[in-house]
């Protein structure tokens, strides 16, 4: 059988995972990895890889509001003057080429090839206007960088690309500037890795290196078998609406996993806010609590089961994310009746 062939670009990107960003996490996986910190202080307090390094650099300021309207995932802030932004989601990169100089917050992180770094959500980051070098004697130094994100739209998207930076000059290559996968088994593992170097319980590490290597292996997979498109921007339409809010996000990530456990941490951390700004806003949006508006969507889709389909009540309990008599004890609590007499009555 030959072996598959593929364009140019899907092949260079297959040869930086199998060749280098693959082996190197197999070899050093989170020894080699560090995640950022609104100080100095705080970024350092972490284990550190011994290879990476950090150095003063104060904001200019000020920040900004971000007038752009596609870019509702982003916090509203903006640094012109540090050539800095601020996202709500988490950003992964690895170090491709040379050492990177990432200015964070009012630090650099000096990270050398092979090492990794999670930029946390809400804590400024190069926006990748300026080269990732810092220091003397620039014209003699470059890097490249792989980075991986997952923005909030319903967990619909992973986006690849690198960057270059080369002295006093930084880019991407033509029609490489981002490679998107869709498939849902990718995204998950992305995710629950994000989620676990975030907010790193004991036993992370193990957890955590298992759920990248299992998300290298498949979005490989997934480029040889050509599932996968180029772009120079979100394809999903609703990030260019300027209203979409994480609460938007919240409330279709509820409808979208109402068969699982939910929980106020489990919804946040999906849309990337915190406790306490999910609870205030979510009462401010919906007027509920997170647990009214939860019981209240589980009631209603149960209903429109009950009226609209034939199924057992155990599958729709199943379905709405309940066991049998949390089902019957909710329509007993709130229509006075079992889901039963609920089903003969809407068919009458």
């Amino acid at each position: 059988m030959p072996a598959p062939t593929y364009k140019r670009y899907d092949a260079e990107l297959i040869v930086l995972l199998e060749q280098q960003v693959l082996p190197w996490w197999e070899r050093y996986g989170t020894t080699h990895l560090a995640a950022s910190a609104d100080t100095l202080k705080e970024f350092k307090a972490q284990k550190l890889p011994d290879q990476v390094t950090t150095s003063i650099k104060k904001r200019y300021g000020p920040s900004l509001p971000d007038s752009r309207t596609h870019n509702n995932f982003y916090s509203r802030e903006r640094w012109p003057n540090d050539a800095q932004a601020a996202a709500r989601y988490p950003k992964f990169c690895c170090v491709l080429k040379g050492c990177a100089d990432l200015h964070i917050a009012d630090y650099i992180v000096h990270c050398p090839q092979s090492h990794f770094l999670l930029l946390r959500p809400q804590i400024p980051f190069p926006n990748g206007s300026v080269p990732h070098l810092e220091g003397e004697y620039l014209e003699r130094r470059y890097c490249e960088i792989l980075w991986f994100d997952s923005p909030p739209i319903f967990d619909k998207q992973i986006r690849l690309w690198t960057c270059h930076s080369q002295g006093d000059r930084h880019w991407a290559k033509p029609r490489f500037d981002f490679c998107f996968v869709e498939h849902q088994e990718v995204i998950a593992f992305f995710h629950h890795f994000l989620r676990e170097i975030g907010t790193q319980e004991p036993g992370w590490q193990p957890i955590a290196e298992s759920s990248f290597l299992t998300f290298l292996r498949l979005f490989i997979r997934e480029l040889k078998q050509g599932n996968f498109y180029y772009g120079g921007s979100l394809k999903a339409p609703e990030a260019s609406s300027s209203n979409t809010s994480p609460i938007d996000l919240a409330l279709a990530y509820i409808d979208s996993h109402l068969n699982q456990h939910l929980t106020i941490d489990i919804v946040a951390a999906a849309v990337y806010i915190s406790r306490a700004s999910f609870v205030r806003r979510f009462r401010q949006q919906t007027g509920q609590t997170f647990n009214q508006y939860l019981t209240q969507r589980r009631l209603e889709v149960a209903q429109r089961f009950l009226s609209e389909e034939n199924w057992h009540i155990s599958q729709i309990s199943q379905f709405v994310g309940l066991q049998p008599v949390q089902l019957r004890n909710l329509f007993r609590k709130y229509t006075g009746m079992s889901p039963s007499d609920y089903r003969n009555v809407s068919k009458d």
